[in-house]
């Protein structure tokens, strides 16, 4: 009896352990730390490192990292969207070079026109100290006279217009800050000759140096003129042997005119001169460069 209660507790102590083992093989290995293991992502470098989104963690993403991400992406206009410079200047610039181009070529072409009509009626004026010619023949040339002398005042008045229309634009747009157009190279980008520069060039300098001996008769004509008109007040006579007697104050004022036409002659002169050599520098120049003859003329 006392071997069969025996083998009874030994039985139920063998199941009790037998269920005790189970239960713990089936619990979750809670604070059980596992052996550690190397992933791609551990060898992988810092920069190739993936960079989580602020957005799938919920929180709101900060006005640092909207700017570095800008940066990456380029969706920020203030950083990537700059404005393209223009080296042609802002739409007003060029419309101002334009307008100055325009302003100083009516201005030149009412000057010369003016130059011209002064040369014409001199010319004319000598035409009737001519002899031989008919009562008719002299009428004809004063009434051209006249009539150039009106288109003459004219002409002068509107060159005066062009003149200051074409300075205030020039000073509008010193004001502004605007730069004309860049003068043309002699050398094109691929080292060659710029055949349009030199062309440009020689059309200026013709210009400048028929205008210059334009002046050079133009105030020469007048140095002569006050002369004679200096002699004749003085108390000399007239074209028809009259006395005119003196008058101080007109022989001073005609004195004033007079110095101012010479040395309008001489600045005239001194441009010719220049003018001249410039176009004779431009030529030797192009030689040089092996620009063909043919462009400079």
């Amino acid at each position: 009896m006392r071997n069969l209660f025996h083998q009874l507790i030994y039985a139920v102590a063998l199941t009790l352990l037998f269920l005790v083992s189970q239960t713990a093989a089936q619990q979750p290995a809670t604070g059980r730390q596992r052996p550690p293991r190397l992933t791609t992502d551990d060898v992988r470098p810092a920069t190739e490192q993936p960079v989580t989104d602020s957005k799938d963690s919920g929180k709101p993403e900060t006005p640092e990292k909207a700017d570095e991400s800008a940066k990456v992406d380029g969706s920020n206009p203030k950083v990537d969207q700059t404005k393209p410079s223009n080296p042609k200047g802002s739409p007003e610039e060029v419309a101002w070079r334009e307008s100055v181009a325009r302003a100083r070529d009516k201005a030149k072409r009412l000057q010369k026109a003016t130059e011209e009509a002064e040369l014409r009626i001199t010319s004319l004026r000598n035409d009737l100290g001519v002899s031989g010619q008919s009562a008719r023949e002299r009428n004809d040339t004063a009434a051209e006279i006249g009539q150039a002398g009106h288109r003459l005042t004219e002409l002068q008045s509107e060159a005066r217009t062009a003149a200051d229309d074409a300075e205030q634009l020039i000073e509008y747009g010193k004001k502004k800050g605007f730069n004309e157009a860049e003068e043309q190279k002699a050398t094109s980008e691929d080292g060659r000759p710029n055949e349009e520069y030199y062309r440009n060039q020689f059309a200026k300098l013709n210009e400048d140096l028929e205008g210059a001996q334009r002046r050079v008769q133009l105030f020469d004509n007048r140095v002569r003129d006050l002369n004679q008109q200096i002699s004749l007040n003085s108390g000399g006579t007239d074209k028809r042997g009259r006395g005119t007697g003196g008058d101080s104050f007109y022989a001073m004022q005609l004195q004033k005119d007079r110095d101012a036409a010479q040395k309008q002659l001489e600045e005239a002169r001194t441009a010719q001169v220049k003018a001249q050599a410039d176009l004779d520098a431009l030529r030797d120049a192009a030689r040089r460069a092996g620009v063909p003859p043919g462009i400079l003329r």
